[in-house]
């Protein structure tokens, strides 16, 4: 018996991420007991999982509860239900994307209670999360660490346990403005090959095998070469993670001018329509501003 199946597991938040997550759970024969306000995305597990009425009804059935959800104020909401509720011993894991300090905030109800609070924030797409290849980054105790750690086995290729309080929100911010950014000059330097007259193919090629290919961009290959927008992660989302990093920076007093650019060309794609679609539609954009229009 895997160790995870030791202990009762809810999930609080069934969306784009946390879907596949829950997924792979119930594939290697875990019943979860799962929480969402969207009554369409629970109905997918019907018959596989049970089903709580709100998160606080998840957290008292459960001995590790795990959360996957949009921003701080519904992080907060949620941690404030599942507080009261969580048995003796439970450990509360949140694997959202979120500010540092709103996760300090719920650290903080946590404490002098007999509930464990962990973050734990995970690096890749939707992809790999239904392949199983996550990165797990997680921060907090590491006595709720190792009680999770058989659940994020069955999701994540690796996992990597990095501190006591808030440093796994820190990375996760810091990887996201390293990936969004990156597209952006993979954008800036297509768009100047094409006015070159660069063939396409050829450039991605040679960029697939260069020095800077690097596992992102050698994921985004494909879809490039086949001029293929539809969201593994979209604008929206990857707006609202750079502007958490550069919140983040300014707090500490960091100048972040390039994380700056990249989110203002990220909101001129969203305002041009594109916000739904992946942020590799920056490639679009800046073809557009270059006056290469129509290529797709």
């Amino acid at each position: 018996m895997n160790k995870s199946d030791e202990n009762r597991i809810a999930w609080i938040g069934i969306g784009n991420l946390g879907r596949p997550m829950v997924g792979r759970l119930i594939a290697a024969g875990i019943r979860p007991l799962l929480y969402d306000t969207s009554p369409d995305a629970l109905a997918r597990f019907a018959g596989q999982a049970d089903i709580a009425e709100s998160a606080a009804a998840a957290a008292a059935g459960a001995d590790l509860v795990f959360s996957t959800i949009p921003t701080d104020a519904v992080l907060k909401l949620v941690a404030a239900e599942v507080v009261n509720s969580l048995p003796p011993g439970a450990v509360y894991c949140d694997m959202s994307t979120v500010s540092p300090q709103a996760s300090a905030d719920v650290a903080s109800l946590f404490e002098g209670t007999a509930a464990g609070f962990l973050r734990a924030t995970v690096s890749g797409t939707v992809v790999h999360a239904e392949t199983g290849v996550l990165t797990v980054i997680a921060s907090g105790p590491d006595a709720a660490y190792q009680r999770c750690l058989p659940v994020f086995e069955h999701f994540s290729a690796h996992c990597f346990h990095v501190g006591a309080a808030e440093e796994a929100r820190h990375l996760k911010l810091l990887i996201n403005n390293l990936v969004g950014s990156t597209i952006a000059l993979l954008a800036e330097s297509l768009a100047t090959g094409s006015k070159a007259g660069l063939d396409w193919a050829v450039m991605l090629d040679v960029i697939g095998a260069s020095a800077i290919a690097s596992p992102l961009l050698k994921f985004k290959l494909d879809a490039l070469k086949n001029r293929d927008y539809s969201p593994a992660f979209t604008a929206d989302l990857m707006i609202k993670d750079i502007d958490l990093f550069t919140q983040t920076a300014n707090g500490l007093g960091c100048p972040a001018p390039l994380a700056g650019q990249t989110l203002a060309l990220l909101r001129e794609l969203a305002e041009a329509g594109g916000g739904a679609q992946d942020y590799l539609g920056l490639v679009r954009l800046l073809e557009t501003k270059a006056g290469l229009e129509g290529r797709d």
